[in-house]
C-alpha cells in the first residue's frame, strides 16, 4: 500500500524519515506488529538488529520472507511481549496503527512497549486519528447513518460494520499523549503522518530531488504543529 500512488510513496517516506532519525548502527530494534515488515527494513537498512513480531502468522511469514536478515520472527501479541525480557530493546516501534486494534487493552500494549525498552530508549508508534480519518474519507463517511457516525465521533471507536469487518479504535490527540503519559513514557512527541500533500493525481518532485527533500521537511514541520491533522498519529517517546 505505500506504493501504490504518489501521496502513499511520500507518506512511507516521512516515515522513513522518522525511523532514521532515530535508529543508529548496532541499536537492538522491536518490530512489534511488524506486518510485512516495512519498517523492520527500514531500520536494517540502518544498520541495527531487528527483531520482527506480529499476531498473524500469514503477516509473520510475509515479513520473514521481505525481511529475512531480521534476527529473529516472534510470534506473539503486542499486548503481552513476554517472549522479551525487560530493556531488551534500544529502540521499540509500532508504526502502522497496530495499538488502534488493541481497543481497550491499548494501555497493556504501551505498556509492554516502554518495559521491553531500556531506560532512555524510543518507544515509537502510530495510532488512527478520529478527526484527520474523517477528513480523509469524508466522501465514504457521509453516506453513513447520522446515529453511527455520531456514535464514532463521540467514541472514537469503529465498528467492524463500518471497517471491512476490523474494529478499531481512532484517537484524538490528547487522549493519545494521555495513554503514554499514564503508561510512564516521557518526551513525547507527536506528528500527523505526513498530510501535507494532499490526495488527487498530480507530479511531485522527483524523489531524491531538493524539491522531494524540502517537500519532506516541510511536512515534517506542519505535521508537528497539526498532528490529528493525518490519518494517524505518529508518536516518539522516551522509556
Amino acid at each position: 500500500r505505500w506504493r501504490k500512488n504518489q501521496r502513499a510513496r511520500f507518506e512511507h517516506q516521512a516515515y522513513v524519515g522518522h525511523v532514521s532519525r532515530r535508529v543508529s548502527r548496532g541499536d537492538r530494534v522491536l518490530d512489534a506488529g511488524c506486518g510485512p515488515g516495512t519498517f523492520a527494513r527500514v531500520a536494517l537498512e540502518q544498520g541495527a538488529r531487528v527483531t520482527c513480531q506480529d499476531i498473524s502468522s500469514v503477516q509473520l511469514e510475509s515479513c520473514r520472507s521481505r525481511v529475512p536478515d531480521a534476527e529473529d520472527h516472534v510470534l506473539g501479541s503486542i499486548v503481552d511481549l513476554g517472549d522479551f525480557h525487560t530493556d531488551s530493546f534500544d529502540v521499540t516501534l509500532a508504526l502502522g496503527g497496530p495499538v488502534s486494534y488493541c481497543l481497550d487493552r491499548a494501555g497493556d500494549a504501551v505498556r509492554e512497549l516502554k518495559r521491553v525498552t531500556r531506560p532512555g530508549g524510543w518507544v515509537g508508534l502510530s495510532v488512527m486519528s478520529l478527526f484527520g480519518t474523517v477528513h480523509r474519507f469524508l466522501p465514504g463517511i457521509l453516506p453513513l447513518s447520522v446515529e453511527v457516525n455520531e456514535g464514532i465521533l463521540r467514541t472514537g471507536d469503529l465498528p467492524r460494520t463500518v471497517n471491512d469487518g476490523h474494529e478499531c479504535h481512532l484517537y484524538r490527540v490528547e487522549e493519545l499523549r494521555s495513554l503514554l503519559a499514564t503508561a510512564g513514557l516521557r518526551d513525547i512527541e507527536l506528528f500527523a503522518s505526513g498530510w501535507l500533500v494532499p490526495n488527487g493525481e498530480f507530479e511531485l518532485p522527483e524523489e531524491g530531488s531538493r524539491a522531494w527533500s524540502m517537500l519532506l521537511e516541510a511536512d515534517l514541520r506542519a505535521s508537528s504543529e497539526s498532528p490529528g491533522a493525518g490519518t494517524h498519529i505518529i508518536a516518539w517517546a522516551k522509556a
